[in-house]
Formats: C-alpha cells, structure tokens, sequence
C-alpha cells in the first residue's frame, strides 16, 4: 500500500504536472471558513522543497503573517492561506500526530532519495515554464531550474559531525515518537529526523550569510555574483555544533561566515574573536606569518583587524566568543 501511496508523487509524468498545475491555476481562492480542496501531488512536493526555506514551526496563528514572502507567493497561486502551508510542512516532517501516515513517509523517502526530488522540482518548474507560469507566479524558489545538478545541496553541512550516529545523538525521543505514531520503519524514521536536523542546519547557515552581508568576516572577500552553492564562503558555528544545545545551533549570534581558508582557521582554532570583536592570531600562526611571506599575505596583509559586519547586522554574542577563546582557540 506505501508504495501505492508514494507513486502518485514519485511517479508524476509531465502530463500529471501539466493536470494539477493548470487545475490550480482554475481554482477559486478560498472563502472564509470553508474547507479547502486536498493538496494535490505538486502542491505537495512544491511544500517539501520549502523546508529549505522556511522553518513551519515558527509561525502560526498571531504570527503568520510574518512568514517569508516565498509562503505568501506559494499561496496566492495554489489559492491559499499561508496558514495552509506551514500546516501541510507540519504534516510531512512527522510533527503532527493526525498526519495521515503517507504524509511523513513521503518526506522521509525523499530525504533518501534527495536526487529523486530533484528531478521532481526540475520537471514541475520546466513544465510550468511551458505553461508561462513565470518567476513572479511560481518561482524557482530553489534555483534548480537552469543547473545541471542532481544533487539536493543544503548549506553548512560540513559544521555537522560525519557520522549519523553522533548527528542523531540527543534526537532519541523524536525518533521514538515517530515511530510509534507512523511506523515508518528504523531506517525511514532516522532519515526523517536526520533530514529535519539537516535542514534546521541549512536555514541556519543560510540566515548566517545573510547576517553577514554574504561576505567574510575576516577579509571581506564577498562572491556575490556566484550562487549561494559555490562553497566560496562558508557559515559555521562559533560554538561547535556538536557541544550547543538547540537553541545555540539555531542562535544566528553563534554563527560567522567566512572564506574557506579563514573558516578552517577559525575552525582549528588559529584564529579567534575577542569580546571585543578584535581577531586574534594564535602565537602558533603569528610564527608562522613572521617566517613565511605567503602566509602574511592571508594573515596580514588581507586580514582585518577585527570583525566585518554590515550595518543592521546581529554581532556574535559574548558566550559564545568566549566559549571559542577557552575551548577552541590554540592561543
């Protein structure tokens, strides 16, 4: 029966597409108090790309109007609320117990096959692109259309521990609620929740690098012509993703972005961030800026002298500059 469920989305032929976007587009926007039509395939799969997005647990109620224009977007053209979607993200990623169970596999089967998805947005965009549906009516809100990728890249995963068991340590209780509510299986109900992690990770390093006004902290190098997905400029916790509980992984002032080989020196602790906001260079790193005039040229001549934020940015908190001093840092 699952695998019945699962081919009315992982099986959509372009015709199917073609169907259910032109039938959305016929629809009449919803009355007030009335029951809404049941989210069709592509309504669906449009919603699961939005995780990448938007974050469904944030708002509700008194605050749905605060959702990220790409909700209020999706929802005027699928004909509506904003409140529907976060509700219909809720329902896939399991947070929901009167999820219908096809709901929560669904996600957890595409967070096993993120190329299959994918493949999915690539042909629902191509298709509405055939129908005229421009960037103004649906976006290609995950800039996949025009690339040749087959791979769903999410940001700032390289800040997470490499094994599945050290990234899942601590969600124990999650996986165990999942499970008994859905049973989806061992294996569906971890890429479930590890894809949830994944995805709070992306949101994060995303908001970082805007934060930073897309640039790196410690010289300025800013690729604002190149797509988020160079790797050209990395977001990363101050402190470690694996020592901060929830809130620190998700706390923008416990994240900087920086250029790789700043990153990584950041990251091993060569270089630090005072309370002040003046960076530091370990007296390992001094020594070797002093003996080697290639070295000067990223640890002297470009480096600044203290932190680079734009104007309206959130600078990091102290605890976490701290943490970083006393834990990290090889001074």
């Amino acid at each position: 029966m699952a695998d019945v469920e699962l081919q009315v989305y992982l099986g959509l032929t372009p015709q199917q597409i073609r169907t259910h976007l032109l039938d959305m587009l016929a629809r009449d926007p919803p009355a007030p108090g009335k029951r809404q039509v049941p989210f069709n395939a592509v309504e669906t799969l449009l919603c699961y790309g939005l995780f990448s997005q938007v974050d469904p647990h944030r708002y509700g109620g008194a605050n749905i109007g605060q959702v990220p224009a790409i909700v209020g977007t999706m929802a005027a053209f699928f004909r509506r609320t904003p409140g529907s979607i976060t509700s219909k993200m809720l329902n896939l990623d399991g947070s929901r117990q009167h999820s219908a169970r096809h709901e929560p596999l669904l996600f957890a089967s595409l967070a096993s096959q993120p190329e299959r998805f994918v493949m999915l947005y690539q042909e629902i965009m191509t298709v509405a692109r055939d129908l005229a549906l421009d960037e103004n009516i649906l976006p290609d809100f995950l800039q996949l259309l025009n690339t040749r990728t087959t791979e769903d890249e999410l940001l700032g995963q390289d800040d997470l521990p490499e094994g599945t068991g050290i990234l899942l340590a601590g969600a124990e209780r999650e996986i165990q609620a999942v499970e008994q509510t859905f049973g989806l299986g061992e294996l569906l109900t971890e890429r479930l929740v590890e894809r949830k992690i994944r995805l709070a990770q992306h949101r994060f390093a995303r908001g970082v690098l805007q934060n930073c006004g897309r640039a790196c902290v410690f010289c300025g190098f800013a690729p604002h012509t190149l797509s988020e997905r160079s790797g050209l400029l990395r977001a990363s916790h101050i402190k470690p993703w694996a020592v901060s509980n929830q809130h620190e992984r998700m706390d923008l002032q416990n994240g900087l972005a920086a250029c790789p080989l700043h990153d990584a020196a950041f990251d091993q602790g060569y270089l630090t961030v005072d309370t002040t906001y003046v960076i530091r260079k370990a007296a390992i790193l001094q020594a070797s800026v002093d003996r080697d005039y290639r070295a000067s040229v990223f640890f002297k001549d470009v480096l600044s002298t203290s932190l680079l934020l734009p104007p309206g940015a959130q600078w990091p908190a102290p605890q976490y500059l701290d943490y970083h001093w006393r834990h990290c840092y090889k001074g």
